[in-house]
């Protein structure tokens, strides 16, 4: 039996996308799971095997309409990261400015598109044949999950939102949202200016900075509060 935690996170890393996605999204819900597959679940790896370059090459030239070196004066074509549904690469634009370019996998839409559907079968499936499903709405929670990761799949929205937090934080000159390049934007390419920190989990590099810890947490419980009850 304690095995079990381990062998669900193996097996939806091996599902892929969506069901990452959930995985992730599951492991939020103490309400839902006990702490052992909760744990368990946090260590799912949003990673994935990258795309080639040659295709993701491709998808920028079909989307911005023009050959990548009239955009970029440099792009690095190994990915700086790759996740299940975009690959982040490092490019500098014509004037210099350095970026990051994140490019939607190709196929990634009717692969999800594929997922949600099988999802939704097996919600009402449970719905009707497990007692633990009556407390709970299962195609409701699926419907839920669909909507937010259809939104992920689509760059311009994400981009709007990096535009609106960085006016809802325009005064307070401890945050700095990424700017967005719409010239080299669309709903599979998102360009945004490149900005280097350290990870919030990375204790030893914020002692070496001298970042009191106490303070950054405060601060940024506040950030996700006026986020939730203000904006």
């Amino acid at each position: 039996a304690n095995a079990r935690p381990l062998h669900l996170r193996q097996a939806l890393e091996e599902l892929g996308t969506s069901f990452i996605k959930l995985g992730q999204i599951l492991s939020t819900r103490a309400d839902l799971l006990p702490p052992e597959y909760l744990a368990e679940l946090t260590k799912l790896q949003d990673s994935a095997a990258p795309v080639a370059f040659e295709e993701i090459q491709e998808v920028l030239v079909s989307e911005l309409g023009q050959p990548i070196d009239q955009i970029f004066t440099h792009f690095d074509p190994v990915p700086l990261a790759a996740a299940s549904i975009g690959q982040a690469y490092a490019a500098n634009l014509a004037d210099g400015t350095e970026v990051v370019v994140k490019v939607r996998r190709p196929g990634i839409v009717e692969q999800v598109n594929e997922d949600l559907e099988i999802l939704k079968e097996l919600a009402a499936t449970a719905s009707r044949h497990w007692n633990f499903a009556e407390h709970y709405d299962l195609t409701g929670l699926v419907e839920e999950f669909s909507q937010t990761l259809r939104g992920e799949l689509d760059y311009i929205r994400e981009a709007h939102n990096a535009e609106r937090f960085a006016v809802n934080f325009a005064t307070d000159s401890h945050i700095h949202v990424p700017r967005v390049f719409w010239e080299a934007t669309t709903s599979r390419v998102l360009t945004l200016e490149r900005i280097r920190g350290i990870k919030i989990n990375d204790l030893k590099a914020l002692d070496e900075q001298g970042t009191n810890r106490r303070w950054l947490a405060d601060y940024a419980t506040n950030i996700i509060l006026k986020m939730v009850c203000e904006d």
